[in-house]
């Protein structure tokens, strides 16, 4: 597969963020590394162990994936990348394979699902998206984890079906073959546009969260001038400042209740009732030599968010 080469255009990889259902990441951040990419800023993302791991696998669950399908054309090694033809949008491909007159049907004894149908007979180019996640297995995978990645894949090679592949777990293995969607390719276009245009006029989305606030105001100004503030903006400060206390009496009241039930159990290290287990036990930790923290340069960061304080 090509990993991600660009973010100043839509991807596969993040239309589930584009349609509100990332996990992992949101639209406001993939809109704001796609803007650090066309101002030429190199983006701070690294692949970690468990991501490497997983393009490890990759081939071979693909392989035994498409064999239990009937499928023998198939090509793990691709190292080029797919346009849209109408769209500015590109996705990496895991696998590809070409299909003839295969039939599926769905068959859980041998780890074969068929979300939208009960059989299908496969023809032509069918992407296939391979993940491997420590999630506990569900009948249909959550959109987030390869749906929408697939489901765009589809739409760029104009293909009627699609695989995907997901080993739950480390051991239960998984193929889900998805037909297209007739209204995925609206959907697609309207959301691929929208972050298109932003990125070229660097038009935010609104912001949902105190990280999206940041993300497009992550510089101070270094003056002395003060804003004031406008009413119902005031009117903001006066209802945060009231859930922060009521949170704040919240959070001491179930302190206490938790301290009631330490105090029930002592030196007990498991309790139950009809409704409840509890597990007070412990944790245990390896030996580990001692660390020499490197040192850091100087260097100035806004604050995540603002503090307030009563006057008066």
């Amino acid at each position: 597969m090509v990993g991600k080469l660009t973010w100043y255009k839509a991807t596969s990889s993040i239309v589930c963020a584009l349609m509100n259902e990332g996990k992992y990441f949101n639209k406001q951040e993939c809109l704001k590394r796609a803007i650090d990419d066309k101002h030429g800023i190199p983006s701070n993302f690294k692949s970690t162990n468990r991501m490497a791991t997983g393009d490890l696998l990759e081939p071979v669950l693909i392989r035994e994936a498409v064999k239990r399908l009937g499928i023998t054309d198939i090509d793990v090694d691709i190292d080029y990348k797919i346009e849209h033809p109408l769209l500015p949008l590109e996705a990496s491909l895991d696998g590809l394979v070409i299909a003839n007159d295969v039939e599926v049907k769905e068959n859980s004894d041998n780890g074969i699902f068929l979300p939208h149908a009960t059989k299908l007979t496969l023809n032509g180019k069918i992407p296939v998206e391979c993940k491997v996640t420590s999630e506990f297995p569900k009948s249909e995978p959550p959109t987030w984890l390869g749906v929408h990645q697939l489901m765009t894949s589809m739409e760029i090679l104009d293909a009627e079906y699609g695989i995907l592949v997901v080993l739950w777990q480390g051991t239960d293995f998984r193929t889900y073959v998805y037909k297209r969607q007739p209204d995925y390719a609206e959907k697609l276009k309207k959301v691929v546009l929208d972050f298109d245009r932003r990125v070229e006029e660097e038009d935010w989305y609104i912001p949902e969260c105190t990280e999206d606030a940041y993300m497009i105001f992550d510089t101070a100004k270094d003056d002395e001038n003060v804003m004031i503030l406008e009413e119902d903006v005031v009117e903001d400060i006066d209802q945060y400042m009231t859930l922060k206390d009521v949170a704040a009496q919240a959070e001491r009241a179930a302190d206490l209740c938790l301290t009631n039930l330490m105090v029930s159990m002592g030196n007990y290290s498991k309790a139950r009732s009809a409704d409840y287990k509890v597990d007070w036990g412990t944790r245990n930790y390896k030996a580990t030599e001692e660390k020499v923290v490197p040192a850091k340069e100087a260097r100035s960061i806004r604050l995540k968010k603002p503090i307030i304080k009563r006057i008066g």
